[in-house]
């Protein structure tokens, strides 16, 4: 049997094609007339924002409604947590001042440390602004009796906006009943340096008294050996007054920290200037080269006035200028200073202009010139003695050396000490002629029996 296909009716096809291209019309219409919308709705926003913004009538709410909208934004991005989050810091103070409240009259305070570190956080502004402050760190003893206690330090002085933590901020301390002891005072001259040294200071009297109550506990007390007053001599010329204040010292010199009552002590002080004249004295050393003696020497100075307190200038007939003979090989002009004595502070000479004349070295012979002994305390006899004299050489220019006798020069050995027996004893000379000789034995020791007096 033959398959049969139904067949449309042409007019049925034109007419579907009518409806699918008025159903397309009114799509493009639909569109059209959405199109048109948008680009008016635009028009009008634009005509809008142009009417609001440039016009004079509302360029005021404008301006203000901006700058309202810009504040907002700024203070709510930098202060709101909603909008941001706050930039933390931290910041380390170090050598803070620690203080304590206690009985000071009754107790002795140990173990606090004088100073502590704290660590201040927050926000940076709130930190910074804190470290500006004059803050300190503290601990409140009252109530606390003798012993070792834990106690706790606290910041304070930093604000309520930052926290401060101290370290250590726990500490042993140790409290101790106090008691007093009296000590007899010392002194000790300070910056002396800053005083002519030609002023000599006196032994300082205490006008209020020398001794002094110091109260602390027993342990401190022992430590402390002894009490000293502080005088301070700065641009002092004569005798003068002034109030010294005390320090107490333990055995090796170290300040001890202790309550001193009265801390000051009314002092009077002399200045004196002890001086004494006296002649300066070339002291010669070193031998000059074979074949040249010193013919002179002359000095710009002979005397000095030298300062010192009285006990030691008591003691000083002269004083030296050293000169190395080793050094020289002709004529010289030379500055050399004063060696001083120990004890003098100051001399109104200080250097002096040695002139010296070098001439050729000539020689001769003293003959016999005896031999004695010094230093007999006990009066021994002498017996065997191997020399009664000596030949000595003389040296030296022949200016030096023309009047030079056997009486000039002294040859001797010396028995101090010595008990009886037999000895070689040195032969030493001494001459009391010019410095600028030298002189040679031929014979350097003598041998002698010493023996007791009958």
């Amino acid at each position: 049997m033959k398959d049969k296909k139904t067949v449309q009716d042409p007019s049925e096809k034109v007419e579907l094609a009518k409806k699918i291209a008025s159903q397309s019309q009114k799509v493009t219409n639909a569109y059209t007339t959405f199109e048109e919308t948008i680009f008016k709705f635009f028009r009008w926003i634009s005509s809008f924002i142009d009417r609001l913004f440039f016009s004079n009538r509302y360029t005021i709410v404008v301006s203000l409604a901006l700058a309202v909208l810009l504040y907002l934004s700024v203070n709510i991005s930098d202060n709101n947590s909603l909008f941001s989050t706050p930039l933390l810091s931290a910041r380390n103070l170090t050598g803070v001042s620690v203080t304590a409240r206690y009985n000071s009259e009754s107790f002795e305070l140990s173990g606090l440390p004088a100073t502590c570190d704290i660590v201040l956080t927050g926000e940076a502004a709130n930190v910074n602004n804190a470290a500006s402050r004059s803050g300190h760190c503290y601990v409140n003893l009252e109530g606390y009796t003798e012993g070792t206690h834990s106690v706790r330090l606290e910041a304070y002085g930093y604000g309520d906006n930052v926290t401060a933590t101290v370290t250590p901020s726990e500490q042993l301390i140790t409290l101790k009943r106090k008691t007093t002891r009296q000590f007899t005072l010392g002194y000790e001259y300070i910056n002396q340096n800053s005083l002519d040294s030609r002023y000599i200071l006196g032994t300082p009297e205490f006008i209020t008294g020398d001794t002094v109550n110091i109260r602390a506990s027993e342990d401190t007390l022992n430590s402390i050996a002894f009490v000293k007053a502080l005088i301070d001599v700065s641009g002092q010329s004569g005798d003068f007054d002034v109030e010294a204040p005390l320090v107490a010292y333990d055995r090796n010199g170290q300040a001890v920290d202790a309550e001193i009552v009265p801390n000051t002590v009314s002092v009077h002080v002399t200045v004196t200037s002890p001086h004494k004249t006296v002649p300066i004295v070339l002291n010669l050393s070193g031998e000059m080269q074979e074949g040249l003696a010193i013919d002179a020497v002359s000095m710009d100075h002979q005397t000095t006035t030298i300062y010192a307190p009285e006990t030691v200038l008591a003691g000083i007939n002269s004083v030296e200028v050293n000169l190395d003979a080793s050094t020289l090989t002709r004529n010289s002009e030379i500055v050399q200073p004063l060696t001083l004595p120990s004890g003098v502070s100051s001399s109104d000479v200080t250097r002096v202009n040695l002139q010296v004349t070098v001439a050729e070295s000539q020689s001769k012979v003293l003959s016999d010139v005896p031999i004695i002994y010094r230093n007999n305390t006990q009066g021994y006899g002498a017996q065997d003695v191997s020399l009664t004299s000596v030949d000595v050489t003389v040296s030296g220019t022949a200016n030096n050396i023309a009047d030079i006798t056997a009486n000039d020069i002294t040859v001797f050995f010396d028995v101090g000490g010595l008990e009886p027996g037999t000895y070689e004893l040195p032969l030493q000379i001494e001459q009391n002629a010019s410095n600028y000789i030298t002189c040679t034995l031929d014979n350097l020791a003598v041998t002698i029996t010493l023996v007791e007096q009958s």
